[in-house]
């Protein structure tokens, strides 16, 4: 596993579903436990599915998590969790709205698996194709109004099917994170964290079929970034050829 990589919520879900191999698993459980921002995402996804006991995982990590997961809970919230009834309103409330966001997310993951490999900043080793290529297109990115301070440009080369995106301008966020999200022609919608170095980053993406996909855009996520955009956009890129 690449170090200082974020773990997709995918593979988090997959690791609490125990879905991955024993040395999967390791690897996921070794850099949760030094990296909040996963322990917060695992926490988040542990407490949303509703994990079986023998699903669980080590004890050290679940005391990481329960930690993380008190720690989001005001006092009055924890108060609440232990004096609502069971069958009451709230709890059926609760359970209608955990049914309908798993569905939500199973569907997700059914129908939008990422068909392309993604590589950021230093780990991307191959931007020569992309520099006085006459074969590649580039072009600048669209940034929204409310981040006006944002540039960058976008190189599409079909000879190797890449896409590389480079942007400068970037706020580094305390609360939030920045998220770029590829859509393709059926409009499904694959997201992954950018990884901003000094107000700057540099993403790679290598993909099965560019005719594939339509256009990119970014948005400000949660902490460990979201499924699908919710926060506001900041840039948007048109692909398709």
């Amino acid at each position: 596993m690449v170090k200082d990589k974020h773990i997709s919520e995918e593979k988090l879900v997959d690791y609490l579903e125990d879905q991955l191999s024993e040395s999967e698993a390791q690897d996921i459980q070794r850099h949760v436990d030094g990296c909040v921002k996963c322990q917060h995402t695992l926490a988040f996804w542990q407490e949303t599915l509703e994990i079986d006991e023998d699903l669980q995982p080590s004890a050290q990590l679940k005391e990481k998590i329960d930690q993380s997961l008190l720690a989001d809970r005001s006092p009055k919230q924890r108060q609440v969790k232990w004096k609502t009834p069971l069958f009451g309103l709230a709890g059926v409330m609760i359970v209608v709205i955990l049914f309908f966001s798993l569905s939500d997310f199973l569907k997700i993951k059914q129908t939008v698996e990422p068909d392309y490999e993604v590589y950021q900043n230093q780990d991307i080793i191959s931007d020569q194709v992309f520099m006085n290529n006459p074969v590649v297109d580039s072009q600048p990115i669209k940034p929204y109004e409310d981040f006006a301070d944002m540039e960058g440009m976008v190189w599409i080369n079909p000879q190797t099917q890449e896409i590389l995106l480079e942007m400068e301008g970037l706020t580094n966020f305390y609360n939030n994170d920045y998220q770029i999200w590829i859509i393709d022609k059926n409009g499904n919608i694959n997201g992954d964290l950018i990884m901003v170095e000094n107000g700057s980053a540099r993403v790679l993406y290598r993909v099965e079929d560019l005719s594939d996909f339509r256009f990119m855009k970014g948005s400000v996520e949660p902490p460990g970034g979201s499924h699908q955009p919710t926060g506001p956009e900041t840039f948007y890129v048109d692909i398709e050829k």
